[in-house]
């Protein structure tokens, strides 16, 4: 009678230890969250135009600067462009595309290199 007892008490245990690492196992890690500050020297309407490009299911990218910030628009959305840390002249939309804009000898603003989950594509400022 005394073997059932331990073996119950056994499973129990087992099953308590178990939950507790299986929850431990299962959280979620935190999210990470970078800010860049941009220097104050920046001037965003520099990067503001009109960019077309082909092979995508839009033919323009509207880069614009609203209440001190990049965004762009594909004339069905819009949303706000993040600078990447470290990286002159480039900008993460969102997590979907990573933007580089690119310049000219005179070091204007010529075009964009939109980079859409490996997918390399140019557009040209217009």
């Amino acid at each position: 009678m005394k073997k059932p007892l331990l073996t119950l008490a056994c499973a129990v245990a087992i099953l308590s230890l178990t939950s507790k690492y299986t929850v431990a196992a299962t959280t979620p890690a935190p999210v990470q969250i970078h800010t860049v500050a941009m220097a104050d020297s920046v001037d965003l309407s520099q990067y503001a135009g009109k960019f077309k490009f082909e092979g995508l299911p839009f033919e323009y990218l509207t880069i614009a600067v609203k209440e001190g910030k990049l965004t762009v628009s594909t004339g069905e959305e819009t949303g706000e462009l993040t600078p990447i840390k470290d990286t002159p002249d480039a900008y993460d939309a969102a997590g979907r595309a990573k933007l580089q804009f690119v310049r000219d000898e005179n070091k204007k603003v010529k075009g964009m290199t939109l980079d859409a989950q490996g997918m390399i594509f140019e557009g040209k400022k217009e």
